[in-house]
C-alpha cells in the first residue's frame, strides 16, 4: 500500500511533525443573513473531520465546545471548511487574524460562540496574505 502512515508513539507523545495543521470554520448555510452567517473559528492539529466530530459528541465542555455554546446545532445545518495551515505558520496567529478578518468583514454571525474578538491584529506579512486568501474563498 502506497498510502500507509506510520507515526510513532515514544513516552506517551507522537514523535515528529504534526500529522495536520488547519483552520477551520463552521457556517450557517440557513442564517437569516447570507452574508454574516460565520458560527465558529478554530485551529487543529488533528484531521478536521476528527476535530468537528469531537465539538459535537465530547463531554468534556471545552473540547465539545461548539454543542456546549450553540446547542441550536441539533436542529440547525452547519457546513464545516477547512484549509491547510502552511508549515511554519502558527495556528494561534493566524486562527486571531481570521477572526479579525471575518469580523472586519461583517461574516460573523449574531450567534457566533467562536473565539472572542481581543486585542488587535498584528499579523505578519505571510499570515495576513493567507487570512485575506480564505475569506476571499469564504465570500
Amino acid at each position: 500500500m502506497d498510502d500507509t502512515e506510520v507515526w510513532h508513539v515514544r513516552d506517551g507523545e507522537l514523535v515528529g511533525d504534526r500529522p495536520d495543521s488547519w483552520v477551520y470554520v463552521w457556517r450557517l448555510p440557513d442564517s437569516p443573513d447570507p452574508r454574516a452567517n460565520i458560527l465558529y473559528v478554530g485551529t487543529t492539529g488533528m484531521t478536521p473531520a476528527l476535530r468537528s466530530w469531537l465539538h459535537l459528541h465530547s463531554k468534556d465542555k471545552e473540547v465539545g465546545r461548539v454543542r456546549k455554546r450553540f446547542p441550536k446545532i441539533d436542529t440547525e445545518a452547519a457546513d464545516i471548511y477547512a484549509f491547510p495551515v502552511p508549515a511554519g505558520m502558527s495556528r494561534p496567529q493566524v486562527k486571531h487574524a481570521l477572526v479579525h478578518a471575518l469580523a472586519d468583514a461583517g461574516l460573523l454571525a449574531p450567534e457566533y460562540v467562536g473565539p472572542p474578538l481581543e486585542g488587535t491584529s498584528h499579523a505578519s506579512d505571510a499570515v495576513a496574505s493567507y487570512v485575506a486568501e480564505v475569506v476571499a474563498q469564504l465570500t
